[in-house]
């Protein structure tokens, strides 16, 4: 019960709060591995590796098939800095009342909600950069440059139209298309089509499709059973050895517009093996110095003169898609 006001007593109900759709689709499907490092830049090697087929010889004689050393290049690229601060003062705490609260907030109780909200934030900030590299190759920073995986690989993603009346063979070509240029020794547990909208429509105007789709609905759907959780909110089939999910996240940017990171029309097909590598660098703080990267660092300050605190989050990541060439851009086809 909570007084209103000199005349009037109200009873409280259960607070609100209003939490947009957390995005972590891809991040649940385990494409890429965890690295840790000990610098802001990293470097690595890169070496194409092919396995001929061997001619036979006689036995016991000196001619057999040689094994050549192949050239590897060496890549640099810098991990993005994202940094989150909120200060903490008096006149933010004082007389203000708490969340679903009847007294004022109490300083520990603001810095672990503030912590929190900054780890959510930190959570879908790195689904964006995973859904941006596996969708587009490419992530675009303000002070990091553009990490563009065409350009830094020298590849060309392969394309694919898939049409109503041909979606068994046209999904057949894509995957086909996705094994050609597979670089991990072509071990693949399935593949998934991130559909848009417009493409998720298309395909289910199959009869084939409709089948499998209704089937998929009735029984489950093993990549649900799979996510659990995680799957929520998402429309998904599986065709063959392909789950179809229908994909419409979208990211809120500093200004409040919406991210689209799939266009409307277009689709992915991504083979499910590891695509590459999250990389997670130290922190800025003179004891980050040589140590290990993380995941994120969180820290609080308070004032010398007791006025204020400051809460202060990071993360230093960056997402890899080695196998940028092995994802293969969808289409509407007539």
């Amino acid at each position: 019960m909570a007084i209103l006001n000199n005349t009037q007593v109200v009873d409280r109900t259960s607070a609100i709060e209003r939490i947009p759709f957390e995005q972590g689709l891809i991040g649940a499907l385990g494409l890429y591995r965890t690295e840790q490092v000990r610098t802001d830049t990293i470097t690595f090697d890169v070496r194409e590796t092919s396995f001929a087929i061997l001619d036979d010889h006689l036995r016991n004689v000196a001619q057999k098939n040689g094994s050549e050393d192949t050239p590897f290049k060496m890549h640099t690229l810098p991990v993005p800095h994202y940094p989150i601060v909120k200060t903490l003062g008096r006149e933010k705490l004082a007389g203000i009342r708490g969340f679903d609260k009847e007294s004022e907030q109490i300083i520990s109780q603001a810095i672990a909600n503030e912590l929190q909200k900054q780890a959510t934030r930190h959570d879908v900030h790195e689904e964006y950069l995973k859904a941006q590299m596996t969708l587009n190759g490419v992530v675009v920073t303000n002070n990091y440059g553009t990490i563009n995986m065409a350009t830094e690989f020298g590849v060309t993603r392969p394309t694919q139209t898939i049409a109503p009346a041909t979606v068994l063979a046209d999904l057949q070509s894509a995957m086909a298309k996705s094994k050609a240029n597979l670089k991990t020794g072509g071990r693949v547990s399935g593949y998934v089509l991130f559909a848009s909208p417009a493409l998720f429509a298309s395909i289910i105007l199959s009869e084939d499709i409709k089948t499998a789709y209704q089937f998929s609905q009735a029984s489950g759907n093993p990549l649900r059973n799979e996510l659990g959780a995680v799957a929520n909110g998402y429309t998904m089939f599986r065709f063959g050895n392909v789950d179809v999910v229908l994909y419409d996240d979208s990211f809120t940017a500093k200004d409040g517009t919406a991210l689209t990171v799939l266009e409307d029309g277009k689709g992915v097909l991504v083979p499910r093996t590891e695509l590459g590598a999250t990389v997670y660098a130290p922190a800025s703080t003179l004891s980050g110095l040589g140590s290990i990267g993380s995941k994120r660092f969180a820290q609080t300050y308070r004032d010398p003169k007791d006025r204020y605190i400051e809460v202060e989050s990071e993360q230093s990541t960056l997402v890899i898609n080695e196998q940028f060439g092995a994802t293969v851009e969808i289409s509407i086809g007539a």
